[in-house]
């Protein structure tokens, strides 16, 4: 995993590089191994909540740039959809080449990419029956807004919640998800569930 990331960071610290793998290869940087900022671990439990669950939709909120998604995807072959608003990455880069390569990343692993931001897609869920979905909350980590996004999950009957960085004091997961849903049915590693309707 380190060597991979590696690798991606290479990639992305160089900007002869970066403009190559955004016009076509970076599709080569994944080879079926990488699951983005999850362990091994968080994306074997993740994988095994969307089979277990019986839904027929997992949607990511806040996918980055789209390991989890395509992981989970290849593992489960339900419908997936990864959410972000491509406006944060660790490298800096700007929306648009954020996003080009999160494109190039998801390229021909059927996961559906929709550009929305996390409120706008919950409010929604466009295309989607939110009782026959999983969510898996991984985009700003602010108390409020995870608490925001919670109640949008509540509000539409999803049938699943789950997220990333539960435990982690630094951010305001932990306390959001505390006072929304009470005790969780699960944590591994970071990566946190709950049943809250039945599909």
């Amino acid at each position: 995993m380190k060597q991979k990331l590696r690798r991606i960071w290479n990639v992305l610290s160089h900007p002869r590089l970066l403009r190559m793998a955004l016009s076509g290869l970076g599709a080569a940087l994944c080879d079926g191994n990488e699951t983005g900022t999850l362990s091994d671990e968080e994306r074997v439990a993740l994988s095994s909540w969307v089979r277990a669950s019986g839904v027929g939709v997992f949607v990511e909120i806040g996918t980055l740039f789209g390991f989890t998604a395509r992981s989970v995807k290849r593992d489960t072959c339900v419908r997936t959809i990864a959410v972000d608003n491509f406006s944060w990455n660790p490298f800096g880069l700007p929306p648009a080449q954020h996003e080009a390569f999160t494109r190039r990343i998801l390229e021909g692993s059927a996961v559906e990419l929709v550009k929305s931001d996390s409120v706008e897609f919950l409010s929604s869920f466009p295309g989607v029956t939110p009782g026959e979905a999983l969510v898996f909350l991984d985009g700003s980590h602010a108390y409020e807004d995870v608490k925001r996004e919670l109640q949008l999950c509540l509000d539409a009957r999803v049938a699943v919640m789950a997220g990333h960085d539960y435990g982690n004091e630094s951010f305001g997961v932990t306390k959001a998800v505390n006072e929304c849903l009470g005790n969780v049915d699960a944590v591994v590693g970071s990566c946190w569930m709950k049943r809250v309707f039945e599909c």
